[in-house]
């Protein structure tokens, strides 16, 4: 049945982001008088400002991946967007909505540059250099993409820019690994510049504002140098020899500053030159790389690793950061244990609250650990997590100090129950035992060997039941679609039935079981998948329905459910297109939570607290919400 659509609750409240910033891997300033905006490109969607980095907003309607790599604007004010797995994306509402273009699977690489032709109104060209396949170019507003790399010496484009003006010749330059390449006619043919490099690499192009008349383009290297050429790219001067320490990564001209206003980025610190790059002052300095540079006459940007956003109102003298409310981190799952909170992100690691999500610590001796997989709370001290490499970690001091309990590789899924009993569940299928409440493991008998685990779930009353539900990845096969399946054993694991399916190709499937419920709760578990929330139909043994979460099919991730589902409880599902809730055990849904700063929701979690139901709410970029469930 079709989801309902009602008026977002209200009683949701925010509790900010875990962490400010995030890695910002390019960024954007509207050239458009009437409509001053901003955007960032970041690994969870683009983020827009109205007030110069002051406040941002998340854009991720139309994506079909949040992870974005480079953004780029039009005169007129179209953007373009591309994503760290080659898609391509357009946009004509200022990045308030995106459509994705068509690209061709062997050119489907990484996204490193992009930009407009400067007259895309009439030509409807724009570019994409990728890091494997070439330059890309759409000659019909971003809805067909083919390969533009004629001339172009190398299948890994750094970096690409165009001429402002191209009323006369359609002038554009491009950096590959062997040096940087220059087109007359739009990207149809390339040839070399004398600034071809054996012992360096150029990656960052910098073009000026009066192209026409001075002919001016700048080039940066992985060396820390910088090149002019004041003669359309036939040649070519050394204007610094070094600059700062490591590689430059990121070139920006001043407008109307006749290109002698220059800012750069190398490695983590912002230089400006004054005098079209031939000597250089270091103005800001930060954690992590400077990775991309946009400006206009008011404003510079600088897109950050991992601190978010820079700006400066002084044409790169001085920088301030701007993340308020640029929430962009990998925070991928939120737990509950007894008045904890904790969250967990592959490269973030693992974060603990005591105040509901208000103020955020974070736990240390995780580094070298990184990538983690997983989580999971037994207590408000006691912690399980597992790497991607590693095996599994315990904390009995809420993660003061950690200790490697199980070496077993990678472990996607931990499920212990209060007395002791657990499973750990890893991509290839296998599954490992604990009875001493995760001290110590060993491999016990899997059926599901190849599949990826999901999910495991031990049933409340297991000590009396023996009941544990397991879900798992089933690869396509040329004669079967990809699918999920949940399996039930009712025994502790000595066999296993697979009980349902669900054809998807979703790489994620979560159970919830009833909280609150004491009876029969493992005969309530609801699961999410792809699209759908999947319910047992409880008067017919091992017959599920699924039902589309939301109507325009955006994919349901995490999943609550409080009280008896038939019996007036409530299900709690979150979407890439805010939380939905059902009363009527999933048949039929309506939209519960869309805040203007916030869009996905990846994880859900409930907790008691003081006498009352809790649901809390993590969104794609890491901010947190609380219900109190009445």
């Amino acid at each position: 049945m079709m989801s309902s659509i009602a008026q977002p609750d209200k009683s949701w409240t925010s509790c900010g982001p875990i962490l400010r910033g995030g890695t910002a891997y390019s960024v954007a300033v509207s050239p458009v008088v009437e409509v001053q905006r901003c955007w960032a490109a970041t690994g969870c969607g683009v983020f827009i400002s109205e007030d110069q980095g002051e406040t941002w907003i998340q854009s991720l309607s139309g994506f079909t991946t949040p992870l974005l790599a480079a953004i780029a604007v039009s005169p007129g004010g179209a953007l373009v967007a591309g994503s760290l797995q080659g898609d391509l994306f357009t946009s004509y509402d200022y990045g308030e909505s995106w459509r994705v273009g068509i690209v061709p699977e062997e050119s489907r690489r990484t996204v490193v540059a992009v930009t407009f032709s400067p007259s895309f109104k009439e030509d409807a060209s724009v570019y994409a250099a990728t890091d494997g396949a070439g330059l890309l170019v759409s000659r019909n507003s971003g809805r067909i993409w083919e390969d533009s790399s004629f001339g172009l010496g190398d299948d890994t484009v750094l970096a690409v820019v165009t001429a402002p003006d191209w009323s006369k010749r359609e002038v554009m330059f491009a950096a590959t690994t062997e040096g940087v390449f220059v087109s007359q006619n739009g990207g149809r043919a390339w040839r070399e510049t004398e600034l071809m490099l054996t012992d360096d690499v150029v990656g960052a192009l910098a073009i000026s504002a009066q192209f026409e008349t001075d002919r001016t383009i700048f080039a940066g290297t992985e060396q820390g140098k910088v090149y002019r050429s004041q003669d359309s790219g036939r040649t070519w001067d050394l204007m610094a020899e070094h600059i700062g320490d490591g590689p430059l990564n990121c070139l920006w001209v001043q407008p109307h500053s006749n290109a002698q206003t220059l800012v750069a980025g190398v490695a983590s610190s912002l230089y400006v030159s004054q005098d079209g790059g031939a000597t250089w002052v270091a103005t800001g300095k930060y954690p992590g790389a400077v990775l991309a540079l946009a400006g206009d006459e008011t404003i510079v940007l600088a897109a950050l690793q991992d601190e978010g956003v820079a700006r400066s109102l002084d044409g790169g003298k001085t920088w301030s950061l701007a993340d308020e409310s640029l929430a962009a981190r990998g925070f991928a799952r939120l737990a509950a244990a007894d008045d904890s909170l904790f969250v967990l992100g592959p490269q973030e690691g693992v974060a603990h609250s005591l105040d509901g999500g208000k103020t955020w610590q974070e736990l240390s001796g995780l580094a070298k650990e990184l990538p983690l997989a997983t989580i999971f709370a037994l207590t408000s001290d006691e912690l399980f997590v597992a790497g991607q490499t590693s095996g599994i970690l315990r904390s009995g001091d809420c993660g003061q100090s950690w200790e490697t309990v199980c070496e077993a590789t990678g472990v996607r899924v931990i499920d212990i129950t209060p007395s002791g009993s657990g499973l750990a569940g890893t991509a290839e299928g296998d599954l490992f035992l604990t009875q001493d409440g995760g001290k110590s493991w060993s491999p016990t008998p899997t059926p599901v060997q190849g599949q990826e685990i999901l999910a495991i779930a031990f049933s409340p009353q297991f000590e009396n039941d023996h009941t544990i539900l397991m879900g798992t990845a089933i690869p396509a096969t040329p004669v079967q679609q990809a699918r999920v399946a949940l399996w039930r054993t009712t025994n502790a694991g000595a066999n296993w039935r697979q009980v349902t399916t669900q054809v998807t190709t979703a790489r994620w499937l979560e159970i919830s079981l009833p909280l609150g419920v004491t009876q029969h709760a493992i005969d309530q578990a609801v699961m999410t998948t792809g699209p759908f929330c999947l319910r047992p139909l409880r008067r017919a043994k091992d017959v599920w329905i699924s039902t589309r979460v939301d109507p325009t099919g955006t994919n349901a991730l995490s999943v609550v459910l409080i009280g008896e589902i038939d019996l007036g409880g409530k299900l709690y599902v979150g979407t890439g297109n805010g939380v939905f809730r059902s009363l009527d055990g999933g048949r039929t849904w309506h939209a519960f939570l869309q805040p203007d700063e916030a869009q996905s929701f990846i994880s859900l979690t409930a907790a008691y607290e003081q006498g009352e139901n809790v649901i809390y709410a993590l969104s794609l970029g890491g901010r947190v919400y609380r219900h109190v469930v009445r």
